[in-house]
């Protein structure tokens, strides 16, 4: 009976001993789990700065590309020659088109942000994947802006066949200039959604041909 109850002891010991070397056996494993976090957010971190200086450079962009489109699109207007003569209309108009051109490229700018936010907790491959969808999306917005606006002209010169528009922004008509700026910016807004959401498209495209690559 008593080398029984010692057998017992000698075993519960045994089981005690090992559950409490448990946790100390487990804390000393490498935490390789948090350091990818960690490297995956630095990277996040730098890429995010590239995309600040990819959407300023835009910006720029943005306000030029804007203009030209609108010059051609009046016929060769100058653009800031009727804005140093005060004409109303031609600047309410050339707002509205830096807007819209604007706009519609913080949509690819938007993808892009959605994309990499998966760098941190999705791993490197990821945030790789998210920076090139954002990338041809930006083309694609670029792309689209320009010809968004294109065919507004083109629609509004269809509805508006008893008006010269380029007469009536030569001869300063505010009304005109007013209609076609509140028109920009509310088709820019529909046009930006569609824009983040082919960003969303494209980065999900990526993703699953990666995967199906490496099964």
């Amino acid at each position: 009976m008593n080398t029984n109850l010692a057998f017992v002891r000698s075993k519960t010991f045994a089981v005690a001993a090992l559950l409490a070397a448990a946790p100390v056996a487990h804390a000393a494993e490498p935490p390789s789990g948090g350091w990818a976090a960690v490297g995956g957010s630095v990277g996040g971190l730098l890429l995010g700065v590239i995309q600040l200086i990819v959407g300023l450079s835009l910006a720029a962009f943005s306000i030029n590309k804007g203009l030209q489109l609108l010059s051609r699109l009046l016929g060769g207007i100058d653009i800031w020659a009727e804005i140093k003569g005060r004409n109303i209309a031609v600047a309410l108009l050339a707002a509205g088109v830096v807007v819209s051109y604007t706009r519609v490229i913080s949509g690819g700018i938007d993808a892009m942000t959605r994309s990499l936010l998966t760098l941190g907790t999705g791993g490197v491959l990821n945030g790789v994947i998210g920076l090139v969808a954002g990338v041809i999306n930006l083309f694609v917005a670029i792309g689209v802006a320009s010809f968004a606006i294109t065919v507004v002209f083109r629609v509004m010169d269809k509805l508006t066949v008893g008006i010269d528009e380029r007469a009536e922004f030569k001869g300063n008509n505010p009304a005109i200039g007013a209609i076609y700026c509140g028109i920009l910016i509310g088709v820019s807004s529909l046009v930006s959604a569609g824009v983040t959401g082919i960003g969303s498209g494209v980065s999900l495209f990526l993703g699953a041909l990666i995967d199906a690559l490496r099964g």
